[in-house]
């Protein structure tokens, strides 16, 4: 590389790439992604390979003799790197992974050892799965053609064919001459831009972002992470950290592991530090302001960078509080919302609401009974209008831009926006129309969320609803079931076959798993005097004298035609909704 040169480029074969990786020399750098292909996209590199096309740009980092702790690409290995991959990582990862049959850490920390298969007879590379293991036309895995005896397998697998399929006419010329050219992947000329060592890390950061704007896009949380990993690794490492502990609860120490099972991404984490330092929702600009961007003046300063990363560090530090963590997810889960994966429909609007909360405490000293209610009420009512679900960046930032004001009633404001749309008409006309939808249904998701906040029993049964659909729950997964009012195939019978009639929301109520096994096929009018008499005369009547207000069925739907027993129900379901949030 000359004097002055910022890169050069080379070609080096796929096997001394493994090789350097395996050993070390070379590594990741935080400002890099985790390990995040599918093995689809693994078996696409190496069908590439195979069939010699070009595979894209590996770009290096030449660092010298730092000193510098780097990520390994696998796992719990030492490592003293000269280079750091800027771009290719998933390619790396994929070709050392499969070159020497060892696990990497994906996303969530977890090993992962992907197989790829080779069909010599069909020319074919393909994620193994249980049919191909168990077709002797398949070699399982790859990896034993790169590290072991290639006469041997070649052998073995001619022999395996010969015995197992005696039907099929093999050309053993041709079986070795592909077997043999998967083999020959090791020798594939990757092309390979070096960056020069005498970069620092700032132009480097703004090299990869520059590379990762264009073809496959990062999103703006990419750039702060990048930025982060630059100026403040400790706070990256802290959110990684973080982000880790949800996933896994650990009884010897206090961690953000929750019991509604929230598991947030660094974008996830990002967001609420990000609306409480700047009162900004769009993160392109955080990007912007975190570079040292004046956004007023449009001049970008280190001083400028230096003021904000200080303000952004103080807000991640609240963010990431425990104390403030598990408050915020314990008053979710105080209003039925249990479970992170199966009731909240809208992330986005989990952590919205999170940066919220934080900026009424912390910035506006709300009284926590007050914030805890407003934010309860504006949780539930993103949830249920999709506040955040189209141009969510932008509605939020609106939404922070009310706030910029510190003489503002924080409580009021939100208040008053609820007020604003939860009209009558919504109330009466639009949520009983938002409830028609068969899936994805969000309105759905508020209405048990508030069946779990009333503690109301299941149909049928003494079990509660929430004991059920606890992420902890110990019961068996089968131990509640989904079920049609008007059975799916008593209605089908019955000439009503499109799916979005019989899978309405109205049609849908949670029953134990063993009473929607005796009601089957059969019809309300059949199965209702059925499974009363399961129970005993006090649980029957109280039943019979309950069951519109508790479990919203019309007065003797039973008896009620289809689809005037949906619309009846409907209107019956969004009372009860609104019900449950002037509660709150």
């Amino acid at each position: 590389m000359a004097e002055g040169d910022v890169f050069s480029t080379t070609n080096l074969k796929v096997s001394n790439l493994v090789s350097e990786v395996d050993s070390g020399i070379i590594a990741l750098p935080d400002l890099q992604r985790p390990f995040v292909w599918k093995d689809k996209q693994i078996r696409d590199l190496f069908d590439s390979l195979y069939r010699g096309l070009p595979t894209g740009l590996i770009i290096l980092w030449g660092i010298g003799g730092r000193d510098d702790e780097f990520k390994p690409i696998g796992f719990d290995k030492p490592t003293s790197p000269n280079r750091l991959v800027i771009d290719g990582q998933q390619r790396l990862t994929s070709l050392y992974t499969v070159f020497t049959g060892k696990p990497v850490l994906d996303k969530n920390y977890k090993k992962r050892l992907p197989k790829i298969a080779f069909n010599p007879l069909t020319d074919e590379i393909e994620v193994l799965n249980s049919s191909r293991e168990k077709n002797p036309e398949w070699i399982n895995n790859i990896t034993e053609i790169f590290s072991g005896s290639l006469l041997t397998i070649i052998r073995e697998y001619i022999s395996n064919i010969k015995e197992k399929r005696p039907d099929l006419e093999i050309n053993e010329t041709e079986i070795e001459n592909k077997i043999e050219k998967i083999r020959n992947i090791r020798n594939y000329p990757f092309s390979v831009i070096e960056l020069s060592q005498d970069l620092n890390p700032e132009q480097v950061s703004e090299i990869f972002v520059r590379i990762n704007s264009k073809g496959k896009v990062l999103n703006e949380s990419d750039f702060i992470l990048t930025l982060m990993s630059v100026y403040w690794d400790d706070g990256r490492k802290a959110l990684e950290e973080f982000t880790k502990d949800c996933k896994k609860p650990d009884l010897s120490r206090e961690t953000a592991f929750t019991t509604i099972k929230a598991t947030p991404d660094l974008e996830h984490l990002l967001r609420p530090a990000i609306a409480y330092s700047f009162l900004r929702g769009r993160l392109h600009y955080a990007y912007l302001i975190l570079k040292g961007r004046n956004l007023e003046n449009k001049t970008t300063t280190e001083a400028e960078r230096n003021k904000n990363f200080d303000k952004y560090k103080k807000a991640q530090e609240i963010v990431l509080n425990l104390t403030n963590w598990h408050d915020y997810c314990n008053l979710i889960e105080s209003i039925g919302f249990i479970n992170y994966n199966v009731l909240i429909s809208s992330e986005f609007a989990f952590y919205a609401c999170y940066g919220l909360y934080l900026i009424g405490k912390y910035q506006f000293n709300v009284e926590y009974s007050k914030l805890n209610r407003v934010i309860s009420k504006w949780f539930a009512f993103s949830q249920l209008t999709q506040r955040y679900s189209s141009s969510s960046e932008s509605i939020y930032e609106q939404d922070l831009v009310r706030f910029r004001e510190k003489d503002v009633d924080f409580v009021e404001t939100l208040d008053n926006l609820i007020r604003s749309e939860l009209t009558a008409d919504y109330w009466n006309i639009t949520l009983p129309q938002r409830l028609i939808s068969s899936s994805n249904n969000y309105a759905g998701k508020v209405y048990t969320a508030a069946k779990i906040f009333e503690g109301d029993n299941m149909l049928f049964s003494k079990a509660v609803l929430r004991d059920h659909l606890s992420p902890l729950s110990k019961s068996t997964k089968k131990s509640v079931d989904i079920h049609h009012i008007f059975p799916k195939n008593y209605l089908i019978n019955n000439g009503i076959t499109d799916k979005t009639d019989y899978n309405q929301q109205a049609n849908k109520i949670y029953i134990e798993y063993k009473d929607n096994i005796k009601i089957s096929d059969k019809s309300p009018a059949e199965y209702w005097p059925l499974m009363l008499n399961t129970l005993n005369e006090h649980e029957k009547e109280d039943l019979m004298n309950n069951y519109i207000e508790k479990y919203d069925l019309p007065y003797e739907f039973w008896n009620m035609d289809y689809f005037e027993f949906l619309e009846a129900r409907r209107k019956l379901m969004a009372k009860s909704i609104k019900k449950y949030f002037e509660k709150l």
